[in-house]
Protein backbone atom coordinates (compact mmCIF):
# COMPACT_ATOMS: atom_id res chain seq x y z
CA UNK A 1 0.00 0.00 0.00
CA UNK A 2 1.21 3.50 -0.85
CA UNK A 3 -0.16 6.91 0.08
CA UNK A 4 -0.02 9.74 -2.46
CA UNK A 5 -0.63 13.25 -1.16
CA UNK A 6 -1.04 16.07 -3.68
CA UNK A 7 -0.70 19.68 -2.59
CA UNK A 8 -2.64 22.76 -3.63
CA UNK A 9 -1.75 26.44 -3.36
CA UNK A 10 0.50 28.92 -5.10
CA UNK A 11 2.33 27.20 -7.97
CA UNK A 12 5.23 29.60 -7.46
CA UNK A 13 5.60 28.78 -3.76
CA UNK A 14 5.30 25.05 -4.44
CA UNK A 15 7.91 25.28 -7.20
CA UNK A 16 10.37 27.01 -4.88
CA UNK A 17 9.77 24.49 -2.11
CA UNK A 18 10.20 21.57 -4.51
CA UNK A 19 13.70 22.83 -5.31
CA UNK A 20 14.91 22.36 -1.74
CA UNK A 21 12.75 19.77 0.03
CA UNK A 22 14.06 16.36 -0.97
CA UNK A 23 14.75 14.61 2.34
CA UNK A 24 13.10 11.34 3.45
CA UNK A 25 11.15 13.28 6.11
CA UNK A 26 9.77 15.88 3.72
CA UNK A 27 10.02 15.66 -0.05
CA UNK A 28 8.04 17.72 -2.57
CA UNK A 29 8.07 16.44 -6.15
CA UNK A 30 6.57 17.95 -9.29
CA UNK A 31 4.73 15.37 -11.37
CA UNK A 32 3.38 16.92 -14.56
CA UNK A 33 1.27 19.82 -13.27
CA UNK A 34 0.88 18.45 -9.74
CA UNK A 35 3.04 18.68 -6.64
CA UNK A 36 3.34 15.54 -4.53
CA UNK A 37 4.31 15.43 -0.86
CA UNK A 38 6.29 12.38 0.21
CA UNK A 39 7.37 11.39 3.70
CA UNK A 40 8.84 8.11 4.89
CA UNK A 41 6.46 8.38 7.84
CA UNK A 42 3.52 7.65 5.53
CA UNK A 43 4.62 4.00 5.28
CA UNK A 44 3.71 3.45 8.93
CA UNK A 45 0.24 5.01 8.66
CA UNK A 46 -2.67 2.68 7.99
CA UNK A 47 -5.63 5.02 7.48
CA UNK A 48 -6.66 8.17 5.68
CA UNK A 49 -7.25 9.96 8.99
CA UNK A 50 -3.69 9.30 10.16
CA UNK A 51 -2.20 10.42 6.83
CA UNK A 52 -4.36 13.57 6.82
CA UNK A 53 -3.38 14.47 10.39
CA UNK A 54 0.32 13.86 9.79
CA UNK A 55 0.23 15.87 6.55
CA UNK A 56 -1.52 18.73 8.35
CA UNK A 57 1.23 18.65 10.98
CA UNK A 58 3.90 18.90 8.27
CA UNK A 59 2.12 21.68 6.40
CA UNK A 60 1.65 23.82 9.51
CA UNK A 61 5.41 24.15 10.00
CA UNK A 62 6.09 24.18 6.26
CA UNK A 63 3.73 27.12 5.68
CA UNK A 64 5.37 29.10 8.46
CA UNK A 65 8.82 28.40 7.07
CA UNK A 66 7.67 29.26 3.54
CA UNK A 67 6.12 32.55 4.65
CA UNK A 68 9.30 33.47 6.50
CA UNK A 69 11.63 32.63 3.60
CA UNK A 70 9.50 33.44 0.55
CA UNK A 71 7.16 36.18 1.72
CA UNK A 72 3.48 36.45 0.95
CA UNK A 73 1.47 33.71 -0.66
CA UNK A 74 -1.51 31.51 0.05
CA UNK A 75 -0.92 28.62 2.44
CA UNK A 76 -0.15 25.22 0.97
CA UNK A 77 -3.02 22.82 1.62
CA UNK A 78 -3.91 19.21 1.01
CA UNK A 79 -5.20 18.83 -2.53
CA UNK A 80 -6.00 15.13 -2.38
CA UNK A 81 -5.00 12.00 -0.50
CA UNK A 82 -5.02 8.74 -2.43
CA UNK A 83 -4.38 5.19 -1.32
CA UNK A 84 -2.78 2.92 -3.92
CA UNK A 85 -3.51 -0.62 -2.83
CA UNK A 86 -1.45 -3.71 -3.54
CA UNK A 87 -3.72 -4.72 -6.42
CA UNK A 88 -3.05 -1.38 -8.12
CA UNK A 89 -6.41 0.22 -7.42
CA UNK A 90 -6.42 3.86 -6.33
CA UNK A 91 -8.85 5.25 -3.77
CA UNK A 92 -9.00 9.04 -3.41
CA UNK A 93 -10.22 10.23 -0.02
CA UNK A 94 -10.00 14.01 -0.10
CA UNK A 95 -9.71 16.87 -2.51
CA UNK A 96 -9.62 20.65 -2.32
CA UNK A 97 -9.64 23.51 -4.78
CA UNK A 98 -6.49 25.48 -5.46
CA UNK A 99 -6.50 28.77 -3.60
CA UNK A 100 -5.34 31.95 -5.28
CA UNK A 101 -2.21 33.68 -4.02
CA UNK A 102 -0.64 37.07 -3.81
CA UNK A 103 2.21 37.58 -6.22
CA UNK A 104 5.66 37.07 -4.73
CA UNK A 105 8.95 37.70 -6.47
CA UNK A 106 11.85 35.43 -5.58
CA UNK A 107 14.92 34.34 -7.47
CA UNK A 108 17.67 31.75 -7.34
CA UNK A 109 21.31 32.77 -7.11
CA UNK A 110 23.92 30.98 -9.21
CA UNK A 111 27.62 31.35 -8.35
CA UNK A 112 30.29 30.10 -10.76
CA UNK A 113 33.57 29.59 -8.91
CA UNK A 114 37.02 30.08 -10.41
CA UNK A 115 37.51 26.30 -10.67
CA UNK A 116 34.37 26.03 -12.78
CA UNK A 117 32.13 24.55 -10.10
CA UNK A 118 28.61 25.93 -9.97
CA UNK A 119 26.77 26.65 -6.75
CA UNK A 120 23.08 27.47 -6.84
CA UNK A 121 21.08 28.78 -3.89
CA UNK A 122 17.33 29.19 -3.57
CA UNK A 123 15.21 31.51 -1.43
CA UNK A 124 13.61 28.55 0.34
CA UNK A 125 16.94 26.98 1.37
CA UNK A 126 16.69 28.15 5.04
CA UNK A 127 13.27 26.54 5.35
CA UNK A 128 14.91 23.09 5.32
CA UNK A 129 16.76 23.81 8.56
CA UNK A 130 13.75 25.55 10.11
CA UNK A 131 11.60 22.48 9.46
CA UNK A 132 14.27 20.27 11.02
CA UNK A 133 14.38 22.57 14.05
CA UNK A 134 10.59 22.44 14.42
CA UNK A 135 10.87 18.67 14.85
CA UNK A 136 13.41 19.11 17.64
CA UNK A 137 12.35 22.29 19.42
CA UNK A 138 8.85 23.08 20.72
CA UNK A 139 9.46 26.85 20.71
CA UNK A 140 10.44 26.84 17.04
CA UNK A 141 7.45 24.68 16.17
CA UNK A 142 5.11 27.08 17.96
CA UNK A 143 6.70 30.12 16.29
CA UNK A 144 6.24 28.63 12.82
CA UNK A 145 2.62 27.82 13.65
CA UNK A 146 2.05 31.42 14.68
CA UNK A 147 3.73 32.73 11.53
CA UNK A 148 1.54 30.49 9.39
CA UNK A 149 -1.55 31.82 11.17
CA UNK A 150 -0.66 35.55 11.18
CA UNK A 151 2.56 37.33 10.28
CA UNK A 152 0.76 40.36 8.81
CA UNK A 153 -0.74 42.19 11.79
CA UNK A 154 0.59 43.76 14.98
CA UNK A 155 -1.12 41.06 17.02
CA UNK A 156 0.48 38.29 14.96
CA UNK A 157 3.94 39.84 14.95
CA UNK A 158 3.86 40.45 18.71
CA UNK A 159 2.96 36.83 19.44
CA UNK A 160 6.03 35.68 17.49
CA UNK A 161 8.14 38.20 19.41
CA UNK A 162 6.80 36.83 22.70
CA UNK A 163 7.87 33.28 21.79
CA UNK A 164 11.38 34.50 20.95
CA UNK A 165 11.63 36.55 24.15
CA UNK A 166 10.28 33.71 26.29
CA UNK A 167 12.90 31.33 24.96
CA UNK A 168 15.90 33.62 24.47
CA UNK A 169 15.53 36.04 27.38
CA UNK A 170 17.20 39.43 27.00
CA UNK A 171 17.50 39.86 23.25
CA UNK A 172 19.28 43.21 23.58
CA UNK A 173 22.11 41.60 25.56
CA UNK A 174 22.36 38.96 22.85
CA UNK A 175 23.11 41.71 20.36
CA UNK A 176 20.10 41.05 18.15
CA UNK A 177 18.81 44.62 18.40
CA UNK A 178 19.27 47.84 20.33
CA UNK A 179 17.19 48.89 23.32
CA UNK A 180 15.86 51.80 21.27
CA UNK A 181 14.70 49.52 18.43
CA UNK A 182 13.00 47.15 20.85
CA UNK A 183 11.21 49.93 22.75
CA UNK A 184 10.08 51.62 19.54
CA UNK A 185 8.52 48.35 18.33
CA UNK A 186 6.85 47.27 21.57
CA UNK A 187 5.61 50.75 22.52
CA UNK A 188 4.09 51.22 19.06
CA UNK A 189 2.41 47.80 19.26
CA UNK A 190 0.88 48.58 22.65
CA UNK A 191 -0.11 52.21 22.08
CA UNK A 192 -3.69 53.18 21.09
CA UNK A 193 -2.29 56.65 20.43
CA UNK A 194 -0.06 55.15 17.73
CA UNK A 195 -2.28 52.41 16.32
CA UNK A 196 -5.82 53.17 17.40
CA UNK A 197 -8.04 50.08 17.59
CA UNK A 198 -5.32 47.80 16.26
CA UNK A 199 -3.12 48.38 19.33
CA UNK A 200 -2.62 45.48 21.72
CA UNK A 201 -3.86 47.49 24.70
CA UNK A 202 -6.78 49.81 25.32
CA UNK A 203 -5.24 51.68 28.24
CA UNK A 204 -3.44 54.97 27.69
CA UNK A 205 0.05 54.25 26.42
CA UNK A 206 1.74 57.14 24.64
CA UNK A 207 3.08 56.67 21.14
CA UNK A 208 6.86 56.70 20.76
CA UNK A 209 8.34 59.86 19.16
CA UNK A 210 8.75 57.95 15.90
CA UNK A 211 6.12 55.17 15.76
CA UNK A 212 7.19 52.08 13.84
CA UNK A 213 5.27 51.23 10.69
CA UNK A 214 3.78 47.76 10.28
CA UNK A 215 6.21 47.07 7.43
CA UNK A 216 9.18 48.05 9.59
CA UNK A 217 7.83 45.98 12.48
CA UNK A 218 7.61 42.92 10.26
CA UNK A 219 11.21 43.43 9.13
CA UNK A 220 12.29 43.90 12.76
CA UNK A 221 10.58 40.72 14.00
CA UNK A 222 11.97 38.81 11.03
CA UNK A 223 15.46 40.02 11.95
CA UNK A 224 14.96 38.75 15.50
CA UNK A 225 13.56 35.48 14.19
CA UNK A 226 16.55 34.92 11.92
CA UNK A 227 19.02 35.60 14.74
CA UNK A 228 17.10 33.32 17.09
CA UNK A 229 16.95 30.51 14.55
CA UNK A 230 20.68 30.80 13.91
CA UNK A 231 21.26 30.30 17.63
CA UNK A 232 18.86 27.38 17.63
CA UNK A 233 20.81 25.77 14.79
CA UNK A 234 23.96 25.86 16.91
CA UNK A 235 22.12 24.53 19.96
CA UNK A 236 20.78 21.54 18.06
CA UNK A 237 23.86 20.92 15.94
CA UNK A 238 22.21 21.64 12.60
Amino acid sequence: MEWVVTLSGSAHILEELSKVFNSPETCILKNNDKYILKSRDFADLGSYDLVRDHTTEILTSLNGAAKLSLGSGSPIKIGSISEIRDDGTRHTYASAAVVGASATLTCSVVVIHADGTIEESHPADPAITWMALSRKDAHVKKALRLIENDFETWYGLYKVFEIIREDAGNIVKRGWCTEAELKRCTQTANSPEALGLTARHAKTIPAPPDPMSLTSAKSFIQKLMNAWLEEKKAQHGL
